[in-house]
């Protein structure tokens, strides 16, 4: 069983946000149906799925259609958004839902768009943060600290609407500062989503063992970072899942892994493949 298996609705977020180096819009929403073919042939290979590879699954005017779909099939979801979509109806969704455990909104978003003011953007986020939360987590990430874990100025508008929102004091260099129960502000350095030119054949990652990833269009990768589906190892709207888990390119993939041996070419150039 995998710990978390990446199911994108869409590759469609409306964004351009300066981590994220991929086009979007290129496979377009998964359909209903589709994504109740995937529900059947996943539902019991993983202990969460995610709504997430690329695009904002908040987008979806149907979204509970689809966490319908997800209910019928008892799958555990963990929601990532950039918290641009977030209306009335989506925070009641979300705050109601009895199948979500986490919600992740990526608060360094805000700052590659100029469509929303602060105010505009954060305030449904408040008004979402102010339910009691039970038995999900809700985590705001700041995923854009240098590597010495300093912040950019520009994080200073959160700080200030977190403390005073909370009526705390945010340690600007801390990794988890809790806010209330079940909601916490989570910080990281910068990471570079796109690959290197430079090769590196030693190295190991998780996927395909603790994580694997289904696009809009079907196509089944390996892990989270290949989100343009070089590794396509199959498409699950028609093939057989075990057929596909069992095929040479993934046992290959594994074994390398397993050996400290980086075998496909994005693998070899990728940072979180070289860091693991």
């Amino acid at each position: 069983m995998f710990e978390k298996i990446y199911i994108e609705l869409s590759d469609i977020c409306g964004l351009d946000c300066v981590f994220c180096p991929s086009k979007k819009g290129k496979r377009g929403v998964m359909s209903l149906g589709n994504f109740e073919t995937v529900a059947k042939k996943v539902h019991k290979r993983a202990r969460i799925f995610t709504f997430h590879i690329l695009g904002d699954p908040l987008l979806l005017k149907d979204l509970e259609s689809y966490m319908l779909i997800a209910k019928q099939y008892s799958m555990k979801l963990e929601i990532t958004s950039s918290g641009f979509y977030l209306d009335s109806s989506k925070t009641k969704l979300l705050q109601k839902s009895d199948i979500i455990r986490q919600v992740n909104f990526s608060l360094a978003s805000f700052f590659s768009q100029k469509r929303l003011s602060f105010l505009e953007y954060f305030t449904p986020l408040l008004e979402f943060l102010r339910y009691d939360f039970k038995k999900k987590f809700i985590n705001l990430r700041l995923w854009n600290l240098d590597k010495n874990f300093n912040p950019p100025d520009e994080n200073t508008l959160f700080y200030e609407a977190l403390e005073n929102e909370f009526d705390i004091k945010i340690d600007k260099n801390k990794k988890l500062n809790k806010l209330k129960d079940y909601v916490v502000l989570h910080q990281k350095s910068l990471f570079d989503w796109s690959f290197s030119k430079i090769k590196r054949d030693k190295g190991t990652c998780y996927g395909l063992s603790k994580q694997l990833g289904i696009l809009s269009d079907g196509t089944v990768i390996p892990c989270c970072m290949d989100y343009d589906g070089v590794i396509s190892l199959g498409n699950i709207f028609y093939d057989d899942l075990d057929l596909i888990l069992q095929s040479k390119r993934v046992q290959d993939i594994k074994d390398g892994f397993r050996n400290g041996i980086l075998l496909e070419d994005i693998c070899k150039r990728c940072d979180f493949a070289r860091k693991s």
